[in-house]
């Protein structure tokens, strides 16, 4: 059975057993070219462009260099190697994908050449003998720089009073942003999206044309600002089960992305902060219980427990209802099924005694005075004893009422008959610590 051989595969397997070098074959510029009576004013011969990077030089191919300046006449167009219908379709491939053309119109030498630097540009592995072996690079997100980076604002195609002033309509986000048919994510428009305006409505059209690339691409390098990204090996997230609330009202995408109206280019056009999951995902009328942001699992594969961390805060600075008088008496509020204390307060615990625990055991409560050992804390005990319970447990009773209180002292004087007065004023003390079978009745048989 025969191997289909395709010409980008002759020229590489040619090069790396011979190594040879094939001779100019036309002019980029200088001399005319064979059987050609079109002169040119480029000293390099077509084909003969060498390689002097390891990424693709964007900058280069859009420029006034002396290589390509005098390309069919006129210098090397965005068109030459983008062709403007393919474009405008949204149908255009990456160049050199077929037979390394247009490629091989200045650099057929390189091509003739064993696998080098030049490969390097587009290839980041190359194997000439087994085809599909051949890895293509990254591009246009690869290192720290991107050139002819697209520039975009949202703030200028969102304003819905100057477009419809200047071009007669305006656009909303669906109209560039088309939905996947599974998961509803919305897909980043490309220039058949543009397209619909730029090429096809003459208002649109007027202002910018899509035949003027360096309206959208100027030649410029800007570095990559990585920003707020989703955590894509982690996180659980479609946009299909954020089209509507619990009470099924439609969720708008400035909901989630509040920043994108006034958003004049990509590096400001992040993706929503945790707050504002927050503000749907903690609303009981907006979602149900079993996706609060403190059930880790419904939105990370691989964090399942654990407290929710800043980021993941409802709201910077104190909520409104955090008054003075919050302070003192927040013990309601905290016991709520759907408090969301945690939020702000982060290192508390899952509960809310280990909440408590974390202030209460450094900031005593205001009643908690001089006096309150000695005199008031057993009627507060004696009267509400679950209050004592959310800080203190039986231990930390015994560990003083196992020692005679100071006012049993001294002891002999309090035995022999000074206890009667302290008995009379408030038996129910006594109790606290004592029953009449164990301790009253040895003395006070019969009086029962």
């Amino acid at each position: 059975m025969y191997k289909i051989i395709t010409r980008s595969r002759i020229l590489l397997l040619a090069g790396a057993a011979a190594g040879v070098t094939a001779g100019a074959v036309a002019s980029c510029g200088g001399g005319a070219a064979k059987g050609s009576s079109k002169p040119h004013t480029s000293a390099l011969p077509l084909g003969a462009v060498p390689a002097d990077s390891d990424r693709f030089p964007h900058d280069l191919h859009t420029g006034d260099d002396e290589r390509i300046r005098g390309y069919k006449a006129r210098g090397l167009a965005c068109t030459d190697c983008h062709p403007r219908e393919a474009v405008l379709k949204g149908q255009y491939a990456r160049p050199g994908l077929n037979q390394h053309a247009p490629c091989d119109d200045c650099h057929k030498n390189e091509f003739y050449k064993p696998p080098g630097k030049f490969c390097r540009n587009c290839h980041t592995v190359v194997d000439a003998k087994n085809q599909g072996n051949t890895d293509l690079q990254r591009y246009p997100e690869r290192g720290f720089r991107r050139v002819l980076a697209a520039r975009f604002s949202h703030r200028l195609h969102l304003d819905e009073s100057r477009m419809e002033s200047e071009v007669g309509f305006h656009v909303d986000c669906a109209d560039c942003h088309n939905r996947d048919g599974k998961s509803r994510d919305p897909r980043l428009p490309g220039h058949k999206q543009c397209a619909r305006c730029h090429a096809e409505k003459s208002a649109a059209r007027d202002k910018l044309d899509m035949g003027d690339c360096q309206s959208c691409h100027p030649r410029r390098d800007i570095d990559l600002v990585r920003g707020r990204i989703f955590i894509t090996g982690d996180l659980i997230f479609t946009h299909a089960s954020h089209e509507a609330d619990a009470e099924g009202k439609q969720i708008s995408c400035e909901v989630c992305h509040s920043d994108i109206p006034a958003s004049r280019s990509a590096a400001d056009a992040s993706v929503p902060a945790m707050q504002r999951c927050a503000v749907c995902h903690e609303d009981a009328a907006k979602s149900p219980d079993r996706v609060r942001i403190g059930r880790c699992e419904v939105c990370h594969k691989t964090i399942t427990s654990g407290v929710a961390p800043m980021n993941h805060l409802v709201r910077r600075g104190l909520p409104e209802d955090h008054t003075l008088e919050f302070r003192r008496n927040h013990g309601e509020q905290a016991a709520d099924p759907n408090a969301n204390c945690a939020f702000c307060h982060d290192g508390l615990g899952k509960s809310n005694r280990d909440s408590c625990f974390q202030c209460h055991n450094v900031m005593k409560p205001r009643d908690h005075n001089l006096g309150w050992r000695d005199d008031s804390h057993g009627r507060e005990a004696a009267a509400e004893r679950d209050r004592c319970t959310v800080c203190h447990t039986a231990d930390y009773c015994t560990a003083c009422h196992s020692v005679p209180p100071r006012s049993h002292q001294p002891y002999v004087e309090f035995r022999l008959g000074g206890h009667a007065e302290v008995a009379r004023f408030d038996l129910r003390s006594c109790f606290a610590c004592h029953t009449f079978e164990s301790t009253c009745s040895d003395c006070h048989r019969g009086l029962r």
